[in-house]
């Protein structure tokens, strides 16, 4: 199946539903931007006026060591913050995941199951961000080798958490080896899927990023039609990975 096959069924599902999808794409994109802004914010606004009168103060005064000290305990809630951001992103992707999923098989998902993360009990909101903390230790273990294996190890669990999402009774261990196998020959197929948006990047970024918030539901929708695909293929014959599949 083609490119082009993916972006056209996309494109037909989205319409006359594209504000729906928008909604439930900015919404939790919005919250996490949100979340970091605020954590982040006593650290930007010292950092503004630090300038002044420790830096350019008299090292032996203590001006240097008392500029230090406030600034660590500054970013002490930037780095909570950060935590709070991964776990609470986490929680998130497994709730659109399910939303896109829904949309793609025809169903009329409402907004609040994006949220299905925080509202599925604590065995989902930690499967959740188990897999995701798996996904990025294994993807930097990857990057540390040079910057393409890396990539080939985020397109290598791309599908991960769809697959998290689709099977209530899978760990998170074997959606990442569920979500290896699935992209196992596949890799380079999605990643020229991703690519044939590249023009609509660009376009986007002229428009200062205001576009991304229509080219957003239009791969992301197109992605969940891969896995679909990917689904079909692997129903008709390949099976989940074993946990002890190594990674």
């Amino acid at each position: 199946m083609k490119s082009k096959n993916f972006k056209i069924l996309a494109l037909n599902q989205l319409s006359g539903h594209w504000g729906a999808v928008i909604a439930a794409l900015i919404v939790p994109a919005l919250a996490v931007a949100a979340l970091s802004f605020v954590t982040n914010l006593p650290l930007q606004i010292y950092n503004m006026f630090a300038a002044g009168p420790y830096f350019f103060g008299d090292v032996n005064a203590g001006y240097v060591s008392v500029a230090t000290a406030r600034e660590f305990l500054l970013s002490i809630p930037a780095f909570l913050g950060e935590i709070a951001v991964f776990v609470i992103s986490a929680a998130l992707l497994y709730g659109i995941s399910r939303y896109l999923l829904r949309f793609v098989r025809g169903a009329q998902p409402v907004i609040g199951e994006i949220f299905g993360g925080f509202t599925g009990g604590a065995e989902k909101f930690g499967r959740a961000v188990l897999l995701r903390l798996l996904i990025s230790i294994f993807t930097a273990l990857w990057s540390l080798l040079f910057v393409i294996p890396g990539i080939i190890a985020a397109y290598r669990y791309s599908m991960a958490f769809y697959i998290l999402a689709d099977n209530d009774n899978i760990s998170a261990l074997d959606a990442l080896n569920a979500g290896k196998e699935m992209m196992r020959g596949h890799k380079w197929q999605l990643f020229k899927l991703h690519l044939s948006f590249i023009g609509w990047i660009i376009l986007c970024c002229l428009t200062c990023g205001i576009g991304f918030i229509f080219l957003s539901p239009y791969i992301n929708t197109a992605q969940a039609n891969f896995y679909e695909y990917l689904r079909g293929i692997r129903s008709a014959g390949a099976e989940y990975a074993s946990p002890q599949q190594t990674f």
